[in-house]
């Protein structure tokens, strides 16, 4: 799980140590074409995922021209799903697999708890974030 963290950009600044401290609220998951990792208005908010690889399509009705329109396509390494993180709001948009994809899903709670007794962390974590 480490090495797959510091692959992604919002992790390449921790030290392995703490990433140690990061890895127990962490979940790998490989997904298939077709799979939905976030369905828009869904209030479960809490948890970000990191893109390890392949890639996913980001759908909203509530942007789109069209209901279910792909809005942004996101490609290896990428993060998402944390605006609902930050925000604590519904989701704003769907993420649905495009092929095979490999990806992690981070505890939003549990990542709070830390970031809390954490600091420096929580910096360079909304550094990237930003």
């Amino acid at each position: 799980m480490i090495e797959a963290l510091e692959k992604v950009s919002l992790f390449k600044e921790l030290s392995h140590l703490k990433l140690e401290a990061i890895t127990p609220f962490c979940q790998l998951l490989n997904l298939m074409d077709g799979d939905m990792l976030i369905r828009e208005s869904d209030k479960n908010v809490s948890d970000l995922y990191l893109l390890c690889a392949g890639s996913v399509e980001i759908v909203s009705s509530a942007t789109a021209i069209t209901s279910g329109e792909v809005v942004i396509s996101k490609q290896d390494k990428d993060l998402f799903g944390e605006m609902g993180w930050l925000t604590n709001a519904p989701r704003t948009a769907s993420v649905r697999c495009h092929g095979n994809v490999q990806a992690i899903r981070v505890d939003g709670q549990a990542l709070s708890i830390f970031l809390d007794s954490h600091p420096d962390v929580g910096f360079i974590i909304m550094r990237h974030i930003a």
